[in-house]
């Protein structure tokens, strides 16, 4: 009967964020409104540059990173690219949402791309793979006349997701 308590309790406590939430949303709405247009425009224009310029080779395993010599620049460098790649991830996540305008996946790509972790290429491969981000981005890179992205021979786009 515990467990039951405890779920009430979460559940009360939860729906009165939700409730909150919805409120702030209801009094900021303008301000929502705003956020979501300008992260529209600004996803869509960073995406654009970033898919761009990417080197067409980016996605192989042969093409290795350029790296920064004076470790105290490659810390400043690297912790910019990490706070910028996860704003893009975190806003690229809330364009996912239903409702909200923007170029989701893209976005969330783009972060990955930026930002450095652990696993981070293998991730973006797999990204890549996905046959609507993959002729998205070959697409925008066409229109600027830059050569489509190439990967791995033995990589093929993956059309479990391509409903998106």
């Amino acid at each position: 009967m515990w467990l039951i308590g405890a779920l009430k309790t979460c559940w009360q406590e939860i729906s009165g964020w939700f409730v909150a939430l919805w409120q702030l949303l209801v009094t900021y709405s303008s301000f929502v409104l705003i956020f979501s247009i300008t992260s529209l425009v600004f996803s869509i224009a960073g995406c654009t540059a970033l898919i761009t310029f990417l080197p067409h080779d980016y996605f192989t395993e042969t093409k290795q990173g350029q790296h920064i010599k004076n470790p105290i620049l490659r810390f400043f460098v690297s912790l910019l690219k990490n706070i910028v790649g996860g704003v893009l991830i975190i806003v690229g996540a809330l364009m996912s949402v239903p409702g909200i305008p923007g170029q989701g996946l893209l976005t969330i790509f783009s972060g990955l791309i930026i930002s450095d972790f652990p696993g981070k290429k293998r991730l973006a491969r797999r990204l890549i793979r996905t046959r609507a981000v993959y002729l998205a981005a070959n697409k925008i890179r066409e229109y600027f006349k830059r050569p489509p992205l190439v990967l791995e021979k033995k990589e093929e786009l993956d059309t479990h997701h391509s409903e998106e």
